[in-house]
């Protein structure tokens, strides 16, 4: 569970547990009570709350049998029990031609070759330099390969376009031998939000739930303080009695689940021994005094921070009372209440992102591509297996005189040699037909294309998208065919964007929080244009004083997507432009693009390839020159300065030597006066030559 888990150690007992649910009993509204802002603020979520939002969760709009149907089709589940009944008392084969998984096998493929790197971009140039937010863009980087958040953000987008919704979970790792953070992606049936809320990155929704099943060791090793309650629940209660077992502290417990309306199947397997544990966040608003900083920021005041009250004393900020939200965090195991406590997390969001794929303008229930096709592959099927029984088929038609035995030709008939015998004293007239169902097999095949068809218009996913030949012949009616199918997944990738760019936002926001007080060196570019930038550096102003440069706790960035794929596929696909590019070309022209050319491909120490080349050809690196000419300014102001202070040093050095020959000299005057004022005899004595 990361850090997501409770951050402060519990009572022993269930004392939680007791202490939630009488506050649960109390029918007092907050606004009406004596608390102080401060008590409001840190005021546990009550297990009556947490009732009303699980029964709100019971009238949501029933979508998501509809959205594990459209995974079911996706993943060729398409017959369910009851129509294969159906089928084997006709006597039809069950066949399914799953067209779905191809298209949408098609979108994810173009989601993949299509991806692009997070990157940072910073809103004040004059905190961060331009090195600063590429150092950040790399660190973000490398944040994004170590937790595999590309792949977690693929899982989702697959989610949104099948069943409509997909979750990336984003947070610190609980566990110390994994990395520093969290980018997983969380199925569907363990999250359910507010209803009400109208934003798509869920800004405005009042709680979000993350139900977890867990075993009973792995829920003890979580909630270590929990343990007699976590077996009792999920044992069911079995052998407790309330009155003798008094003085284990569950008494109160029990009551609570007797008296609870949340169904014991929801929270408990006594069979498996396993427990459900409801993860919820919740905004709460809350009054309090923020600081308004001279850039349009606000902060919370901390009055314990001396930083803080410094700034309010010296008059640096404005301070005013507003009112304002703040996430918390609960834990709940059924109605048993365990733990309260603030988010962990300064970015002010659910640890939780949403992708949603489409949603419908009067629920706001969502779906993805997969619901519009549901009906043709239906269709599909359907005229597929008809069409094979059809063509089995065989259609008799005979008088009472025209056959011996009527149960023998109706076997034989059903076989490829049938030999049947007519009655050699039948009438003349007597009538013996077997028709076959060829022909109404043809125009099943007929309708059964039709529906194929249905499903590219329904989805706009036409053939040309998934390389399958189409009615288009030109180079310009496939590229028009093409661009067709991408405005159509507009929306989606549009929505898949916006989830993404704020799956990169808070994952930055874990790494700046992470990296405050911190000198943080980063490597930047390769071969002779390597250089190294360090974040949050601490030098000598010109006062003497110590400034801290590119500090990454007031930096201001924006989480952006690179315009450029980073794709493998993609490089490929410029590297054969621009190469078809410079065949075109003069050759003396030619040999410019040559390292250009090396750079973009995937050879192993291209930078020094690339190094080489421009040195033989007498190309230049303008940026390297520019950076080797700033460090040899620098280097050549920081050696003046070192003159300039050898100098004063040497001065100073002689000042002193001037000093310290003025004190001998002034010893020795005082000593020749104390020689003067002796007696005669002793003068003599003290001039004479020993």
């Amino acid at each position: 569970m990361g850090d997501t888990e409770p951050y402060s150690a519990g009572p022993s007992t269930d004392a939680a547990t007791t202490a939630g649910a009488d506050a649960g009993r109390v029918d007092g509204d907050i606004e009406r009570s004596n608390e102080t802002p401060e008590e409001l603020a840190n005021k546990p979520l009550l297990p009556r709350q947490v009732a009303e939002f699980l029964e709100e969760l019971r009238h949501q709009p029933p979508w998501r049998k509809e959205a594990d149907r459209c995974a079911d089709y996706y993943d060729g589940n398409q017959l369910d029990a009851r129509l294969r009944q159906i089928l084997e008392e006709r006597g039809q084969p069950p066949l399914i031609t799953n067209l779905i998984k191809s298209a949408i096998d098609t979108v994810l493929g173009m989601e993949a070759k299509t991806r692009s790197d997070w990157r940072v971009r910073a809103e004040d140039d004059g905190i961060v330099s331009s090195d600063a937010s590429e150092a950040l863009s790399v660190k973000l980087k490398h944040a994004e390969s170590e937790t595999r958040a590309d792949r977690a953000c693929s899982d989702a987008y697959a989610g949104q376009v099948k069943a409509g919704l997909g979750w990336v979970e984003v947070s610190r790792e609980g566990d110390p031998f994994k990395g520093q953070y969290r980018v997983k992606p969380v199925h569907r049936r363990e999250i359910h939000w507010d209803w009400r809320s109208q934003e798509p990155d869920l800004s405005d929704a009042k709680y979000l739930i993350r139900r977890r099943w867990l075993d009973e060791d792995a829920a003890i090793a979580r909630f270590p303080e929990y343990a007699n309650l976590l077996r009792h629940t999920c044992g069911g209660w079995a052998g407790f009695d309330p009155i003798r077992d008094q003085d284990t502290g569950l008494a109160r417990s029990f009551d609570i689940e007797r008296d609870s309306n949340i169904d014991a199947d929801e929270f408990r397997d006594i069979y498996r021994k396993r427990v459900c544990l409801y993860e919820i966040w919740y905004r709460k608003w809350v009054s309090g005094f923020v600081m308004l900083l001279p850039d349009g920021r606000a902060r919370e005041v901390d009055f314990d921070n001396p930083k803080h009250t410094t700034a309010i004393l010296a008059g640096l900020v404005k301070v005013e009372r507003r009112t304002f939200e703040k996430v918390r965090l609960a834990w709940y195991c059924g109605p048993h209440f365990l733990y309260d406590v603030p988010s962990p997390y300064k970015h002010g969001n659910f640890p939780y992102v949403p992708f949603f794929g489409h949603r419908e303008d009067l629920t706001g229930a969502p779906y993805g591509l997969i619901r519009s096709m549901l009906s043709p592959q239906d269709e599909v099927n359907a005229r597929k297996s008809k069409q094979l029984w059809l063509l089995n088929s065989r259609q008799v038609i005979t008088d009472d005189d025209a056959v011996v035995d009527h149960d023998e030709v109706r076997e034989e008939v059903a076989r490829p040699n049938a030999y049947i015998r007519l009655r050699p004293n039948r009438s003349p007239t007597s009538r013996f037909e077997v028709k076959h169902g060829g022909d109404l097999a043809a125009q099943q095949h007929a309708a059964m294309q039709d529906a194929k068809q249905e499903i590219a218009e329904a989805s706009g996913i036409h053939k040309t998208m998934m390389g399958q030949q189409s009615g288009a012949t030109s180079g310009l009616a496939i590229n028009s065919l093409v661009e067709q199918g991408l405005n159509t997944l507009a929306e989606i990738n549009d929505n898949y964007r916006f989830a993404r760019r704020m799956v990169g936002e808070m994952l930055f926001s874990l790494m700046l929080e992470d990296m405050a007080g911190r000198q943080i060196p980063v490597e930047l570019g390769e071969g002779k244009r390597k250089r190294t930038v360090v974040l949050n550096q601490v030098v000598q102003g010109e006062d003497g004083q110590p400034v801290k440069v590119n500090d990454t706790s007031r930096v201001r960035a924006k989480i952006v997507l690179d315009d450029i794929p980073s794709t493998p596929t993609f490089r490929l696909q410029q590297l054969q432009m621009l190469s078809e590019v410079a065949k075109a070309l003069p050759k003396e022209q030619q040999a410019v693009l040559v390292p250009f050319l090396v750079e973009m491909s995937d050879m192993p120490n291209k930078s020094d390839v690339v190094d080489q080349l421009r040195e033989m050809m007498g190309l230049g690196d303008e940026e390297a020159k520019a950076q080797a000419q700033q460090a040899q300014a620098t280097q050549a102001e920081q050696l003046a300065k070192m003159q300039q202070r050898l100098q004063v040093m040497e001065a100073a050095l002689t000042a002193a030597k001037v000093r310290k020959e003025n004190a001998a000299a002034d010893k020795l005057q005082a000593e020749t006066a104390q020689i003067g004022m002796m007696p005669a005899e002793y003068t003599q004595f003290a001039t004479e030559p020993q």
